[in-house]
């Protein structure tokens, strides 16, 4: 065999010169270079994976937030819709009120009013009596041709409770 690698231009010493050249070549790379690679590919690809678990835990709590954002426009949505409606409630029993007050308002202004023209017909009533007892008074003197001291006032009294009931028959006619 050593003829035939003789005859082919190898030389086995050169061969294996070069075989154990390789070999630490070999180690010296792996050592040097091939390991930190691998340890450097090792660490990216790590953080790859975390950034991707990271991106979908994002993505997750990004469709809660979502949801959740759904929801809470719901809620004040529907929260807003019954403040609304409170509130239209609330002033149509205001309004409800104020009308209630002021009809009681112009109830009570109307009694008063029919008590003060009450009132007034009654003094004018009474100054009609006064009135009446004075004319009568000196017509019953004059007609009498009397002494004014002897006019009883009793006398004044009846002439006038019948000039008053007639003048009240006289008015509801």
């Amino acid at each position: 065999m050593s003829e035939l690698f003789h005859q082919l231009g190898v030389d086995w010493k050169l061969l294996l010169s070069q075989g154990v050249n390789f070999l630490i070549l070999l180690g010296v790379l792996t050592f040097f270079l091939f390991r930190p690679l691998l340890k450097v590919m090792e660490e990216r690809k790590k953080k790859i994976e975390l950034g991707f678990k990271v991106g979908k835990e994002a993505e997750e709590r990004l469709l809660a937030i979502d949801k959740m954002k759904e929801e809470k426009l719901g809620e004040a949505e529907k929260t807003a819709f019954e403040i609304v409606k409170k509130s239209e409630t609330d002033a149509k029993s205001g309004a409800d009120k104020i009308i209630a007050e002021g009809g009681k308002k112009a109830e009570d202004l109307l009694k008063e009013a029919g008590q003060i023209a009450e009132r007034r017909q009654e003094e004018a009533y009474l100054a009609l009596i006064r009135e009446a007892k004075t004319l009568v008074r000196a017509a019953i003197i004059k007609t009498v041709e009397l002494d004014p001291k002897v006019v009883d006032e009793a006398l004044v009294s009846r002439a006038v409770n019948e000039v008053a009931s007639l003048a009240v028959k006289a008015s509801k006619t």
